[in-house]
């Protein structure tokens, strides 16, 4: 799939189309409104497991649906309870908590062959004025200076074209060793995970599309990555990397389709889990988002081995 037709397909997948709320059982809360009903896409292309990052893209889609216009989204917490299918439709069914003065919040249940797979609560402000501070960017090379993809993998067609489905309709330049390299492996537990990311091609002006796609982006397997990095030497290669909760805030408006920097790290692994941290820059050090996430990891190896130190 080339980026033109796969922005094309990512543009459709958030765009969901309104149901009748009597479409789909939701096992929703009966003494809270449901604001709406909304089918979700199932993806042309990918793997039969669900993306985590496409189904919390289409659920805010779905909630920023039901909230009045110039009111944007600010967070969003999201749950993975059960594994879904990527080729089939999901049912997105949303619940208004809250219509306040300034703020709203929206709850809703993702449903797949009448089963709820994923539950998210997403919180809307009415941008104001206030006290203003931020924790400047790492210094890293610009999006021009860093390899594309294509550069990388000179010479490695295979892995290029894997690493270009994972990525989908998003385009990646890592800075450092890419996950798959000898020298990611090699790498201190905890060390920062960084790529300049964004759609490989323009979206459309609507805030709600740009917010929506920079959750999918803010899913992309670098942050799970980082959970991992420097334990392959003990352990071996990840057999699952699972996302078990996922949360987004979002500081100030940005385009996704305009590069931004994703800076990675992991402060925490034990008991077959790991924490991730994760902040996304614009080209002008403007702090846009912070991401955290738990995931679920499961190893080839046997028991667990002294961790690494994990870096400062």
């Amino acid at each position: 799939m080339n980026g033109e037709s796969a922005v094309d397909e990512l543009v459709e997948l958030l765009d969901l189309a309104p149901l009748a709320p009597d479409g789909e059982p939701t096992t929703m809360d009966p003494l809270v409104p449901v604001a709406g009903v909304f089918a979700g896409r199932g993806a042309a292309r990918g793997p039969t497991r669900r993306y985590g990052g496409l189904i919390a893209a289409q659920a805010l889609a779905a909630a920023g649906r039901t909230v009045r216009p110039g009111r944007p989204v600010h967070s969003l917490h999201a749950y993975f309870t059960r594994p879904g299918d990527s080729r089939r439709p999901i049912t997105y069914a949303v619940e208004t908590l809250r219509d306040g003065r300034s703020m709203s919040a929206r709850r809703v249940v993702a449903i797949q062959r009448g089963t709820p797979i994923f539950f998210l609560s997403a919180s809307f402000h009415d941008p104001d004025t206030g006290l203003e501070h931020e924790q400047p960017p790492p210094k890293v090379p610009a999006p021009d200076e860093v390899p594309t993809l294509a550069e990388l993998l000179a010479g490695e067609p295979r892995r290029l074209a894997a690493v270009e489905h994972m990525l989908f309709a998003f385009d990646a330049r890592y800075i450092g060793p890419p996950p798959w390299a000898q020298e990611a492996a090699e790498q201190v537990a905890g060390m920062p995970r960084q790529a300049w990311v964004r759609v490989a091609g323009k979206l459309p002006d609507d805030p709600l599309v740009h917010a929506s796609a920079l959750t999918f982006i803010s899913d992309l397997p670098l942050l799970i990555n980082s959970m991992v990095a420097g334990h392959e030497q003990e352990w071996g290669p990840a057999d699952a990397g699972v996302s078990i909760d996922h949360t987004v805030w979002f500081h100030r408006p940005c385009r996704a389709d305009e590069w931004l920097l994703y800076d990675c790290r992991s402060p925490w692994a034990a008991g077959g889990r790991g924490l991730a941290t994760g902040r996304l820059y614009t080209t002008d050090g403007d702090l846009v988002a912070t991401v955290a996430q738990e995931g679920l990891l499961r190893w080839h190896g046997g028991p667990a081995r002294p961790p690494h130190q994990a870096a400062p």
